[in-house]
């Protein structure tokens, strides 16, 4: 039996599109119904985190973990493979950086929020914070298997196969092979 064979077209445009958009790049390889699935499973959880977190749990700040661990968004990096859904909050983050005293553009969105906000959420929202900044983070990281799935295309093995569709001549080989050992003898 043949294996059904998918074109590919260029792999890594193909993962950088579905880094970009999740499902976009299965959609360039015209592999619609895993676009359509990965589309709305990705973006379906993300947005839901987003807005259960009222869109201040996805931000960026540039500080190193080892010098000020507690100031590190370690849930930003799971997120940003989301791609573009994500992206506005590294801009934001790299434009503090760089001009610490100019104010936010886009009107603050997907900026990090000042410290009193954040602690005012959790009395009014309790576990809805942590609950949506797991599923923003979980999203980017499922993504990370679909843009691996873009660029390698599904998984076929020759192991795979029922032993009736491998060539009589190995399987031969393998049932000699086994009487070899019952016997005692070399294998």
């Amino acid at each position: 039996m043949s294996q059904p064979s998918i074109d590919l077209r260029d792999p890594y445009k193909a993962a950088f599109l579905a880094w970009l958009v999740p499902g976009l790049g299965h959609y360039y390889q015209g592999r619609t119904g895993k676009a359509l699935l990965y589309a709305l499973c990705i973006l379906g959880l993300y947005f839901v985190g987003f807005f259960l977190g009222e869109g201040k749990v996805v931000y960026w700040r540039w500080v190193s973990p080892l010098s000020n661990p507690e100031k590190f968004c370690i849930y930003y990096p799971g997120q940003f493979f989301v791609g573009l859904p994500a992206l506005p909050a590294l801009i934001q983050g790299t434009l503090h950086y760089l001009a610490p005293n100019m104010d936010a553009p886009f009107w603050g969105f997907m900026a990090e929020p000042p410290q009193n906000v954040l602690n005012g959420m959790h009395p009014r929202l309790s576990k809805l914070v942590e609950i949506g900044t797991i599923y923003t983070t979980v999203a980017g990281l499922l993504n990370i298997l679909a843009i691996y799935d873009a660029f390698e295309g599904p998984a076929y093995l020759e192991a795979e196969q029922p032993e009736a569709e491998q060539p009589a001549a190995a399987v031969e080989a393998i049932a000699a092979g086994r009487e070899g050992v019952k016997a005692g003898g070399p294998a």
